[in-house]
C-alpha cells in the first residue's frame, strides 16, 4: 500500500483512488524515490518519443510541462510559497502566515520563472549519454532528500498536510528510502550516482538548516522547495558530467 499511496500522493496519474488517511500518507514516505522514478520514467518516454522529430530545445519545454502535469505542480507551488515566506521579513509567525496565503508574491513569481528557466537550460545542455539518468534521477533522488527532511528534521507547524508525516515518522522510513535511492542511483549512474547522493545529502542539510533558522522547522511548502532545488542540483550535476 505504501508505494501506491506514494503514487497517489505525489502524482496526478489517474490511478483508482483510495481514501488516504494520515497513516497511509505516512506509509508512503519510504517509497518516495520509487514514485519519483516513475515520474522520471514518464519524462524519459516523452524524450524517446520526441527526440527524432523535435529539437531538444522544444522537447525540453514539453518534458518540463509533462513533469508539471504529472505532479500537479505541487512542489513548484511549495517552492513559490517558501520564497514568499522566507524573504518577506518579520517574525516566524508572519513568515508562516505568508507561506499559507494562496496568492503568489513577487519573490515566489520571480523564483518560479528562474526555476523553470534553469531546468530548461539544464535539460538542453545534457548530453545524450546522461539525459535519461538525469531525467529519472532528478525526481527520484530529490524525493529521497524530502524523506530526509521529513524523518530526521522537525516539523514547523501545529497542523497542515505535512503534520501526518511528522506524527508517524520512523528512522526506518529513511533507511528504506535510502536503500531504494542507492539502488536506483547505482543502476543508472554507477559510482557517480553514489557521489550525487552524498552531494544531495549535504545540500539538503544546509538548505534545511537555513529553513529551520527562519521558521523553526519544515512545512509542506518547504518540503516542496527542497524537492525543486534538489531536482536542479541533479540536473546540474549531469550537465557538468556532459561537458567534461
Amino acid at each position: 500500500m505504501g508505494f501506491y499511496a506514494a503514487l497517489l500522493f505525489l502524482t496526478r496519474i489517474p490511478f483508482p483512488q483510495v481514501m488516504l488517511d494520515e497513516k497511509k500518507i505516512a506509509s508512503s514516505v519510504p517509497f518516495f524515490p520509487l514514485a519519483g522514478s516513475v515520474i522520471g520514467g514518464i519524462s524519459s518516454i516523452i524524450y524517446f518519443l520526441g527526440r527524432k522529430y523535435l529539437p531538444l530545445q522544444v522537447l525540453s519545454v514539453i518534458i518540463i510541462a509533462g513533469w508539471a502535469m504529472v505532479t500537479g505542480g505541487m512542489h513548484i507551488d511549495g517552492f513559490a510559497d517558501t520564497l514568499d515566506g522566507i524573504f518577506c521579513g518579520g517574525s516566524r509567525d508572519k513568515k508562516l502566515s505568508v507561506m499559507k496565503d494562496s496568492r503568489i508574491g513577487a519573490y515566489g513569481a520571480m523564483g518560479v520563472v528562474l526555476l523553470l528557466l534553469f531546468k530548461f537550460s539544464l535539460i538542453t545542455a545534457l548530453s545524450q549519454q546522461f539525459i535519461i539518468p538525469a531525467l529519472i534521477l532528478a525526481p527520484a533522488l530529490s524525493r529521497w532528500s524530502v524523506t530526509y527532511a521529513i524523518v530526521l528534521l522537525p516539523y514547523g507547524r501545529e497542523s497542515g498536510l505535512g503534520k501526518a508525516f511528522s506524527m508517524y515518522k520512523s528512522p526506518w522510513q529513511f533507511v528504506f528510502s535510502s536503500i531504494l535511492a542507492i539502488g536506483i542511483a547505482a543502476v543508472l549512474a554507477n559510482s557517480r550516482g553514489i557521489i550525487l547522493l552524498l552531494i544531495l545529502f549535504l545540500a539538503s542539510f544546509f538548505i534545511s538548516k537555513y529553513i529551520i533558522s527562519q521558521i523553526g522547522g519544515h512545512t509542506g511548502d518547504t518540503y516542496g522547495a527542497l524537492n525543486e532545488i534538489c531536482e536542479v542540483i541533479v540536473l546540474l550535476f549531469f550537465v557538468i558530467l556532459s561537458n567534461k
